[in-house]
């Protein structure tokens, strides 16, 4: 008799915790959860194409949607889509080229575009141990359309379109000016101070590169953005951290009039709908040379030759 009591307590327990079980994960429908993410009332799973313009990047990737209808994609793969890099610390994430272009945090709808901070519709979130974000923040994000077929099961991105900046763009500020942004230590340097500065950025040749460098004291490596950063911040003048960001201040300054120190900047070629896209910074070493980093061997002096010609957008002098 006590063995049966045994049975029907067994199976009572079982039961229970089947009730529990179901209780607990039906009402996901199969959304992945985030530990810290928002839990949806309704999601469900699916694999998508997804397209740049017309051309296939990436087949049959795994895509959710919530209860209000929104299409989460995976960062990673819409970022290299873009022939772009993504760089992660901890639940940040930022995107770029040789040197970054966006930031964004999981669970934070604050955003960057280079130094610029944004409002995203949505918060990236960790699904299935991955950054995603909806269709409609990736294109707050990077400024382009973002369609989806749901009937295709295809993800659009269009490319990203963007110009050069405008002739004469707000100066740089020098650390420790009390007047603000309006007064600029740079433009009052000499050229000897100028060939100063170029002389001190080649103290660091050979400095390793890595993508979205953390500053010099703790890394000991450059992006090509963080490295001219770092020397000009030497010489008293804060420049913004995106190669992108630092094409904006400045006065523009044509090829036959380049000095040591004047910055130049690049487009990095991949699917921009033209190239206009600040992707990298380079400090005008003098005698058709560039001082810059952009990968093996780190911080080097290039010669400003026909690869280079092609790909420069513009020059500034800080």
């Amino acid at each position: 008799m006590l063995r049966g009591n045994k049975k029907v307590q067994f199976r009572i327990t079982l039961l229970l915790c089947l009730c529990l079980l179901l209780l607990c994960g039906g009402c996901a429908d199969g959304w992945p959860q985030a530990s810290n993410s928002p839990r949806p009332l309704v999601a469900a799973s699916r694999t998508a194409h997804m397209l740049v313009a017309d051309q296939y990047a990436y087949p049959n990737i795994p895509v959710y949607t919530d209860n209000e209808g929104l299409l989460w994609v995976p960062l990673e793969q819409a970022v290299r889509s873009m022939d772009m890099d993504l760089h992660a610390v901890n639940n940040k994430y930022t995107i770029g080229t040789t040197g970054p272009a966006y930031s964004v945090e999981v669970n934070n709808s604050g955003a960057l575009i280079g130094d610029r901070p944004i409002e995203l519709p949505q918060a990236p979130r960790i699904l299935v141990n991955k950054p995603y974000m909806t269709t409609e923040a990736l294109s707050a994000l990077l400024g382009t359309s973002i369609t989806w077929n749901e009937q295709n099961s295809r993800i659009v991105l269009s490319p990203i379109t963007e110009s050069v900046p405008p002739q004469q763009t707000p100066p740089v500020a020098a650390q420790g000016d009390d007047g603000g942004a309006n007064q600029v230590r740079g433009l009052a340097m000499d050229p000897a101070t100028k060939q100063q500065v170029v002389d001190y950025a080649k103290q660091f040749m050979g400095t390793r590169y890595e993508f979205a460098a953390e500053p010099y004291e703790e890394s000991h490596a450059f992006d090509c953005s963080s490295f001219v950063q770092h020397v000009y911040e030497r010489f008293g003048v804060d420049l913004p951290r995106s190669s992108r960001s630092q094409g904006e201040v400045g006065q523009n300054v044509s090829l036959n009039e380049l000095q040591p120190g004047d910055l130049m900047f690049f487009y990095t070629p991949g699917r921009f709908e033209s190239n206009r896209t600040v992707g990298h910074v380079g400090m005008y070493a003098g005698n058709g040379q560039i001082v810059q980093t952009f990968g093996e061997p780190g911080v080097t002096v290039s010669e400003f030759d026909e690869q280079w010609q092609e790909r420069f957008l513009f020059a500034k002098r800080i």
